[in-house]
């Protein structure tokens, strides 16, 4: 059985290649481009759901403007904030979250509203929840081959060793699809089959985001340079003593 190379082995093997100036630019640009989109689109969604909730307050910070006579700068701003604050208290405690129900519940009874509604919900909800607590570590499992690997995010272990013998001890592991990691597919793996990764969680999302374009560094574990065996101890015979001579 062939034994797996190391880090170091690997790379005196496939040495890698520098790249030119031309690929190397191409290739920082795109880098720029995958860091400034993720920016770009939470500025433009942060803007459009203002601009959204703003237009529900516009008649009657109108009306409020014509009855003092003054424009109201701002105001349609402050009543935005108040009304994402209004709806966040609601949504933590026992009357609101009842209420919150109830609207939930007429909204999945239209067919249309219904399929947008969960999966909005679905998407923000995996995405606003804190990425230490949804995925633990980052590991390599393969799949979906023998010989092939993917990364994986740990969500959790189980011990089911009652229900089958091959489920005595399993890694829940989440592999995500490449752009779209909120997708993808949860296996039950044994836990000797997880490699784990290096790296931090952040470090992986942007990883599978980039579709492998954001590398991240991997420290290099420092192998020990093999011992050459010590030659056995052998006995040494005790030197022969000439007889004593017969005076």
């Amino acid at each position: 059985m062939q034994t797996p190379l190391s880090f170091s082995e690997f790379n005196q093997e496939h040495p890698v290649k520098k790249l030119g100036f031309k690929p190397r630019f191409k290739r920082t640009l795109l880098a720029g481009l995958l860091t400034l989109a993720p920016v770009a689109i939470t500025i433009y969604a942060l803007i459009w759901l203002f601009q959204l909730i703003d237009g529900l307050f516009a008649p009657l910070v109108t009306r409020l403007e014509a009855a003092f006579g003054v424009p109201l700068v701002g105001l349609g701003l402050v009543m935005t904030f108040l009304a994402v604050l209004l709806l966040g208290w609601l949504s933590t405690n026992v009357v609101g979250r009842r209420l919150l129900f109830l609207v939930e519940q007429v909204i999945h009874r239209i067919p249309v509203a219904k399929s947008i509604y969960a999966g909005t919900k679905g998407i923000l909800e995996t995405v606003s929840r804190d990425q230490t607590d949804a995925f633990k570590r980052v590991v390599l499992i393969e799949y979906p081959k023998g010989g092939i690997r993917a990364i994986a995010f740990v969500t959790g272990s189980a011990r089911w060793g009652h229900v089958h013998a091959d489920l005595e001890d399993f890694l829940l592991v989440f592999v995500p699809t490449t752009p779209n990691p909120t997708s993808g597919f949860l296996l039950m793996v044994p836990r000797a089959d997880a490699v784990n990764l290096p790296i931090t969680v952040e470090q992986g999302i942007r990883l599978v985001i980039s579709g492998g374009i954001l590398l991240p560094e991997v420290p290099e574990t420092p192998t020990q340079a093999p011992q050459a065996p010590q030659a056995p101890l052998t006995a040494v015979p005790p030197a022969a003593v000439p007889p004593a001579a017969e005076g």
